[in-house]
């Protein structure tokens, strides 16, 4: 991925405590701007399992009584690729049948499933006794306490859900051991358990009903004129344009100097996004799951300054990638506001190719996506007369003055009148906006992905040392989420001392 920072950020700050099993950290305040448990860029997962995995309906195959006799049997433990379930990624049950006597029934026990390739929820007679159901605990030994009465004497039915979403899966005992203890016992577990597959990985990823999150059911589109409502939450979409434009905060100090309520911003543009692609690492989930978990109710989205390279006989194709990005923007909200790109400004530095001279075809990518929005009855700001000599650093990037002079245009054309030379009253407000921009940055794009949610997720560097303890690197990036909440209080303090 590309990181933000060269370093790992820590932060000082604690989050509050989070069970063993995984339950939520704390959510950012306004209730329009939340999280999921592993972080603003991760899937949902407990809710599309609960949405498309049949085996969870009413948690039908963790039930005692349920019959899983006609199930096929793997031996356990192993990963399922080598087992019969080969290329397979998604939901697996397994469910396994012992005695028990009435010793170790009376009292508490614990259930030892070693480490699960990826996550998992594990029932004990009908009731949930653990679970981790987001990315980050596939080295995680599972040790589950079962309290007294959780078994009874005679028959006792463990299910275990596995969900892999990519590589290898299941439960392969690759750290602790997979064993029931008690009463000074010890039941292996080791051997045949009976399985069968549940949703795959392609089902879980189709997208379902809005959640509580998502505006679109309850919100029209922009009907030529914009304006922000109380609590908006305004999403920015695009490439290194748009990724320079929320670090400089330019254009969110002037909208939340205008608005007469707290609106809040956030960004999910990446360096080197175009409509044709948006590469991002393992775990980051779709831009449809992040736009509703970040209850995005208006987006501004700039593309085409990179595509205009390919030059005007390639636009159709522009132009039809851009149309499929809109269809997933407008699952989460209708309020979009479609940017043109800018001009490349001639370069005197021999060393760099002449950019400006693809001006001509940045005209005609305006142009088409003018004509997008019109059709998909979004709003369009133009910026390809915006003269770009001395706002480059390389032709086509913006420079510090080139942001500014980027946000003052966007701006004037959103409110329909220039917009005052105050940018030194607004000041304070954008250093502070700055601050949070950072912060949210850190908490959804952190450095060494690989190490939270991806592939080095059982180095020293990453897991906690204590055995049967959370790893802390996520209990780190979510507790960014108190220090955001903060920052963005403080905003709306500076915005109100601002005239």
């Amino acid at each position: 991925m590309v990181a933000r920072h060269s370093v790992l950020i820590f932060v000082v700050a604690l989050a509050a405590a989070r069970a063993d099993d995984g339950s939520s950290p704390p959510r950012l305040k306004p209730r329009p701007v939340s999280y999921g448990t592993a972080g603003a860029a991760t899937p949902r997962w407990p809710e599309r399992i609960a949405l498309h995995d049949p085996g969870s309906q009413d948690a039908l195959w963790a039930q005692k009584s349920f019959d899983h006799r006609n199930w096929k049997t793997m031996s356990l433990p192993a990963h399922w690729e080598k087992a019969g379930l080969p290329d397979y990624d998604g939901i697996v049950w397994f469910r396994r049948t012992v005695e028990i006597g009435e010793a170790m029934a009376r009292g508490e026990a614990t259930l030892e499933l070693g480490a699960i390739d990826d996550m998992d929820v594990t029932w004990v007679n009908g009731k949930r006794v653990g679970g981790h159901e987001q990315p980050g605990a596939h080295f995680a030994p599972r040790n589950y306490r079962l309290p007294a009465g959780t078994l009874t004497p005679g028959k006792n039915t463990i299910a275990v859900r596995v969900f892999d979403h990519g590589s290898t899966g299941g439960l392969a005992q690759t750290h602790g051991k997979l064993q029931l203890t008690g009463d000074g016992k010890t039941i292996p577990l080791t051997g045949p358990w009976h399985y069968r597959e549940g949703a795959t990985l392609a089902k879980l990823l189709i997208p379902g009903p809005a959640n509580s999150t998502s505006i679109a059911p309850r919100t029209k589109p922009f009907t030529g004129k914009f304006a922000l409502r109380p609590h908006d939450v305004v999403a920015l979409a695009g490439g290194t344009s748009m990724v320079q434009q929320f670090g400089s905060g330019h254009l969110e100090a002037m909208l939340t100097h205008a608005a007469s309520d707290p609106v809040y911003f956030r960004d999910f543009a990446w360096q080197a996004d175009t409509v044709y692609r948006q590469q991002r690492p393992r775990n980051s989930g779709t831009h449809l799951d992040l736009l509703r978990r970040m209850g995005a109710s208006v987006i501004i989205a700039n593309f085409g300054q990179m595509e205009a390279l390919d030059g005007a006989t390639q636009l159709p194709q522009f132009l039809a990638a851009y149309g499929k990005l809109l269809d997933e923007f407008e699952k989460c909200t209708p309020r979009i506001v479609l940017v043109s790109p800018h001009r490349h400004e001639k370069t005197g530095n021999p060393l760099l190719p002449d950019l400006s001279r693809r001006n001509g075809d940045v005209v005609a990518y305006s142009e088409g996506i003018r004509q997008l929005a019109r059709r998909r009855g979004h709003l369009y700001v133009d910026l390809h007369k915006l003269d770009p000599s001395g706002l480059t650093s390389d032709s086509s990037h913006l420079n510090p003055e080139g942001q500014r002079a980027w946000a003052r245009s966007v701006m004037s054309q959103l409110i329909g009148r220039e917009v005052p030379g105050r940018d030194g009253v607004l000041e304070p407000l954008r250093q502070q906006i700055q601050h949070k921009n950072m912060l949210w940055r850190q908490h959804w794009r952190p450095a060494n992905w690989s190490f939270l949610y991806g592939n080095r997720q059982h180095v020293p560097s990453s897991r906690d040392h204590r055995p049967g303890k959370p790893r802390w690197f996520p209990e780190e990036v979510n507790a960014i989420i108190p220090l955001i909440e903060q920052a963005e209080a403080e905003i709306w303090k500076v915005k109100e001392g601002v005239k």
